[in-house]
């Protein structure tokens, strides 16, 4: 707490004015404050043309009205009207960052520039009239908050409005006033009555300190008001995301071993037109290893990897050859559209180029420009499971499989090989995938119409016995493949549902080899054998 000599001196106060209200990153561009009758303060800001400001540092006049709106100004001679002017503004030059809307009947709140907002595409997350964030999302999808607005006071991030006041080629002013009273005389607080200015190239104010002989209960006045200059940039190139930065990736190897790396940058990089030809190509294929991909299936709300391909939503996507078994290939060039905190993470990835180079179907779209299928059994399988399902519900009019519910999508969508050869977190979620999606939605209450069997009976039969009567009465036969499914539902029962045990089931262990395989030896097993599964149903059942 402040003493009374303190409080009237307002040196915390110019502390605010030197620093322009700026709080590390933020700047508070519009506040309203009362502490009781007799001790308050406001700041407005305005945008003002460049030429306006010269003359309005010379005085401490408050330049905006805060209810400031688009109106009509009417003019009369002799009680007569004769025209009516319509002005966005009250005052040429000057017009407001934030608006404060009154109603008279209803509660009025502040309201950020629409203009500002809509520059910077901004997403509201509306509480309440008095309490709104504003986000901005950037190339890379990432979000930042941008301006808070509470029920009495304005922040902004410092960059996104000197980036909008720079683009338009502008300037902004914070006009403030703050009042403080004591119940002290001047004599008493052994100080001395001022009226002075304070001026710069960046702010004027005037710090008056008297005696208010008009209120019984104070006897000394103070106030400061004024306002500060918020400059744009000059020769400002807008780059808010500050995304012009382009890292180097390995590209191969010199004749002593040392890597070799080269920039992502595209006005780098050569072409098939002719340019840069001393480069490498924009096609220089840049190897990373396959645990860059964890990142993107531990998210699959924002993430989706699919096929040669990863997008995020409300950033950009990049195309990669994630069909290799144990890296990744990304073109040099397409790593240059990546948003810089992108690139960074890859190039945490990287690798020596591998002599083996694209995977078959890597070659094939982006060497030889042709279409084909995924070699990777992950990738493999969710297209035949696709393919398989279209053709089941157009011959059978039902789904074997089920759709996963809206909050089990994630299964099917980041259902996936081992990004790491022996990581049992990853190894107990995709097992859980898989039984969820090839047992736990089997379609029961349509396998059971078509199984000739006492309903008393059927009560009793789970659903992969359900299954296989279902593929007996069709009359085929493949104990191998529901032996699969029976071992997976048990080791899903046995290593995620429940409780680990130390002692698995030995014919668990048994049947997928756990003692003598690595994990994402073992998962790949299981992504082929059910592809097989898929395979022969439709043989038997869909293509007869």
């Amino acid at each position: 707490m402040y003493n009374d000599v303190e409080k009237i001196s307002f040196e915390d106060v110019k502390k605010q004015i030197n620093t322009k209200f700026i709080d590390q990153d933020w700047i508070t561009v519009f506040s309203r404050n009362f502490e009781d009758d007799f001790n308050s303060s406001g700041l407005c800001s305005a945008i003002v043309d460049i030429d306006k400001v010269g003359k309005s540092l010379q005085d401490c006049k408050l330049e905006m009205i805060e209810c400031d709106r688009p109106g009509l100004t009417e003019y009369y001679k002799g009680g007569e009207k004769y025209r009516e002017e319509y002005h966005r503004f009250s005052v040429e030059g000057f017009e407001p960052l934030i608006y404060r809307r009154e109603f008279g009947r209803k509660d009025g709140y502040l309201e950020l520039s629409e203009e500002f907002r809509l520059y910077h595409n901004l997403y509201e997350i509306y509480n309440s009239p008095d309490k709104r964030e504003y986000l901005y999302f950037n190339s890379n999808g990432d979000e930042e908050i941008v301006a808070k607005v509470d029920k009495n006071e304005v922040l902004i991030k410092l960059r996104f409005l000197k980036d909008y006041i720079s683009v338009r080629k502008k300037h902004l002013f914070i006009d403030f006033y703050f009042i403080r009273f004591s119940k002290k005389t001047i004599k008493e607080l052994g100080i001395s009555e001022i009226n002075e200015n304070s001026s710069s190239e960046e702010y004027f104010y005037n710090h008056t300190i008297d005696e208010d002989t008009y209120l019984p209960d104070w006897k000394t006045r103070s106030w400061i008001n004024g306002k500060v200059l918020i400059k744009s940039i000059k020769d400002y190139r807008p780059n808010i995301e500050e995304n012009d930065k382009f890292e180097e990736f390995i590209i191969g190897c010199d004749e002593n071993g040392k890597f070799i790396s080269f920039s992502c940058d595209e006005k780098k990089l050569g072409n098939d037109f002719g340019e840069n030809p001393d480069a490498p190509q924009y096609v220089t294929p840049v190897f990373f290893s396959k645990d860059v991909l964890k990142k993107y299936y531990d998210n699959p709300s924002r993430y989706l990897v699919e096929d040669c391909h990863i997008s995020c939503e409300g950033a950009r996507s990049i195309r990669l050859d994630n069909n290799c078994d144990d890296y990744v290939i990304v073109l040099l060039g397409d790593l240059g559209n990546l948003h810089h905190k992108e690139q960074l993470y890859w190039k945490s990835f990287n690798i020596s180029p591998r002599k083996e180079g694209f995977s078959v179907t890597g070659y094939k779209r982006f060497v030889a420009g042709e279409f084909c299928d995924p070699v990777k059994a992950d990738f493999y399988l969710k297209m035949r499971l696709e393919q398989f399902n279209e053709l089941w519900i157009k011959k059978y009019n039902w789904h074997l499989f089920k759709s996963l519910s809206k909050e089990d999508s994630h299964y099917l969508e980041a259902l996936h090989l081992l990004t790491s050869q022996d990581n049992r977190k990853e190894f107990d979620e995709q097992i859980l995938a898989l039984t969820k999606i090839f047992i736990d939605s089997l379609n029961e209450k349509e396998l059971v119409k078509q199984i000739n069997l006492d309903s008393t009976k059927i009560k009793d039969i789970k659903g992969i016995s359900k299954f296989e009567l279902f593929l007996k009465n069709n009359n085929v036969r493949i104990p191998d493949m529901i032996e699969l499914l029976r071992n997976l539902q048990d080791l899903r029962s046995s290593t995620v549902a429940h409780r680990r045990s130390e002692k698995l089931n030995k014919k668990i262990s048994s049947y997928f080899k756990l003692d003598e395989k690595k994990l994402d030896e073992i998962l790949k097993d299981v992504f082929v054998k059910l592809i097989q599964i898929i395979d022969v149903i439709e043989k038997h059942l869909l293509l007869n």
